[in-house]
């Protein structure tokens, strides 16, 4: 099951107690009919006892049993309202595909894990975060294959913002480099799956090194946060636009998010930072044209 009050419960998931998280397994897997849906079904689901369950239900905010079963009713009608929507969501690309189809499908996924990007991102860590990188030595970005672009934006836009930012393509350059940091320096970990071998190692270096470090991943128990310090999450859905390629979009959100936390830091001194480097790239730029 996938809605609002489940990102809700996965937020919260690690301060509930036990008995608690029985109960928020069970609405996870969505094993169920919430229209039919009575306390000592759910009860009996978890493994618990009712109490428990209005347990759950307080810990999630809610009053009580009824007002969540009327969530789960309301949120159950909508994903089925939006069922052709999904499938134009999250999709591989067949041989039979139309190819007029798919703008609208990839638009459609973009803005789909913009939204969930949106849901389960904590502010408070997209805080630390900005805070962790404008006071750092060096900030050193770990990436590999189809999450390099997305290294290799935030180390420019940091670069803007006169922040020392170093990223290799080099995977064993990235490790090594990893090794040489130290308590004044952060590593940025970014691996979409949080699965990516290069980049779950090179992060554990920087934090064996004493760096501080920072995970950029859409799986909040993935294991490339085992490793970080602070984790930013995009999401729990997976977006696929075929076998290999995963949308990045949420990601590239973030590394804005960043940006502007940074700058809205401290406006005056990160302003003319970026006017400097701003002069500098200009004269880059072919006569008339200032976008580089």
């Amino acid at each position: 099951m996938s809605s609002d009050f489940v990102l809700k419960i996965r937020k919260e998931y690690r301060m509930l107690r036990p008995s608690e998280q029985k109960v928020a397994d069970r609405i996870i897997e969505g094993d169920f009919d919430p229209t039919e849906l009575t306390i000592e079904e759910l009860a009996e689901k978890a493994g618990v006892s009712q109490s428990t369950v209005i347990r759950f239900a307080r810990a999630m905010g809610l009053s009580g049993f009824r007002e969540m079963k009327r969530i789960l009713m309301k949120e159950s009608l909508m994903a089925e309202e939006e069922v052709e929507m999904t499938e134009l969501i999250t999709f591989d690309i067949s041989p039979d595909e139309k190819s007029v189809d798919i703008p609208m499908k990839v638009v459609n996924a973009n803005i789909r894990q913009l939204e969930d990007t949106l849901k389960n991102l904590s502010v408070l860590e997209l805080m630390r975060a900005a805070k962790t990188i404008s006071a750092s030595g060096t900030v050193l970005l770990l990436a590999a294959e189809n999450s390099s672009t997305v290294a290799e934006d935030l180390a420019s836009k940091l670069i803007y913002l006169g922040i020392n930012a170093v990223y290799y393509q080099d995977i064993y350059r990235q490790n090594m480099m990893a090794g040489d940091l130290t308590e004044k320096d952060t590593a940025i970990g970014i691996s979409y799956t949080g699965l990516s071998r290069s980049t779950v190692k090179a992060l554990q270096n920087a934090k064996a090194a004493g760096a501080g470090t920072i995970s950029l991943t859409n799986y909040e128990d993935s294991a490339i946060n085992r490793y970080a310090d602070i984790i930013l999450c995009t999401g729990t859905e997976q977006y696929i636009y075929s076998n290999a390629l995963y949308s990045r979009c949420g990601q590239l959100a973030i590394v804005d998010m960043l940006y502007a936390c940074i700058l809205l830091s401290d406006y005056e001194k990160y302003s003319r930072k970026i006017k400097k480097q701003s002069t500098i790239s200009d004269g880059f730029a072919i006569d008339g044209d200032n976008s580089l």
